[in-house]
């Protein structure tokens, strides 16, 4: 179990649970917040863009067998 959660922690869990993982939340806390901030830290080094439809690497293909 987590020793104790600071704010913003709690902002994390509580969005988690609302977005449908209140079973990760209840099982694995310091995991959920853990990949919050992995994907914070990635997505803070991608370039700004006010287009969503903006990707920050080129679309993924698929390779054909020749």
């Amino acid at each position: 179990m987590p020793v104790k959660a600071n704010e913003s922690e709690l902002d994390v869990l509580a969005r988690a649970r609302k977005i449908g993982l209140a079973k990760a939340v209840h099982e694995f806390p310091d995991d959920v917040i853990a990949a919050a901030q992995a994907a914070a830290r990635t997505r803070s080094a991608l370039p700004e863009t006010n287009d969503p439809a903006d990707e920050p690497w080129p679309p993924m293909r698929m390779r054909t067998p020749s």
